[in-house]
């Protein structure tokens, strides 16, 4: 790892939505009016507020919403003729959907300036491979369920009435089959760019459970008791 560590990656209010993944970006991003390229920017909301916020932000996504600032399409699709070069790029739980994590971070690399800064906000699908782990986000799931509670965005570990926790992680495992592992993801990103700064922390929370138990999850990595499943890291071209 060249990034060095740095835990305050994650010293942001926990009872965000968001784990705050928002002030997170803005600490690492050039001051406005700096052009920033967000890859995989979902319902644009994120892309949306920094446009407002002043910077310049071109949104990428397959699926992104029609109008501006938004490119519905690929990122490898991308020319760094026509739209570089970029002084920042953010990637939000988007990377480890990439079929070709190479080619595209390839791209990524190409369509920034030197010594642009890259803002990723990441997890590993590995870390639910522990069993301490993967029985928190079940339980709490599940008391969760039983206690009337519906979240926001259930996430991919959503449980339903009736669930075994073997059954769930199961389930679990088929529907993460297609996405890259956090390890990889962070080797790629280590092999194309200069790392600045790494830490992992806290995820669990943001994927269906509840904003409020972040600083329970925090806790519980610290002690040791499970893994720390979420990660961020600052790299530059």
């Amino acid at each position: 790892m060249n990034a060095r560590t740095n835990g305050g990656l994650y010293d942001v209010p926990l009872g965000e939505a968001d784990g705050g993944v928002g002030a997170f970006v803005r600490t690492w991003l050039p001051a406005p009016p700096a052009r920033v390229l967000e890859i995989g920017c979902g319902d644009g909301r994120l892309a949306l507020a920094l446009a407002e916020e002043g910077w310049r932000v071109n949104a990428v996504d397959p699926a992104a919403p029609e109008g501006k600032p938004f490119i519905r399409g690929a990122v490898e699709d991308l020319d760094p003729s026509e739209h570089g070069p970029f002084d920042a790029a953010v990637a939000v739980l988007s990377l480890h959907h990439l079929h070709d994590l190479g080619a595209a971070l390839d791209k990524v690399r190409s369509l920034l300036a030197p010594g642009a800064v890259f803002i990723v906000d990441e997890f590993g699908k590995e870390e639910l491979e522990d069993g301490a782990t993967a029985a928190y986000s079940f339980y709490q799931r599940l008391a969760l369920l039983h206690g009337g509670y519906s979240p926001v965005k259930p996430g991919a570990g959503v449980v339903y009435e009736g669930d075994s926790f073997e059954g769930w992680r199961s389930r679990l495992r088929k529907s993460w089959e297609h996405i890259h592992e956090g390890r990889k993801v962070l080797s790629a990103l280590e092999a194309r760019f200069e790392g600045r700064a790494f830490t992992s922390g806290p995820f669990l929370f943001r994927d269906g459970l509840d904003p409020e138990l972040g600083p329970l999850e925090r806790k519980l990595i610290e002690g040791g008791g499970i893994r720390p499943v979420g990660f961020r890291w600052v790299g530059a071209a």
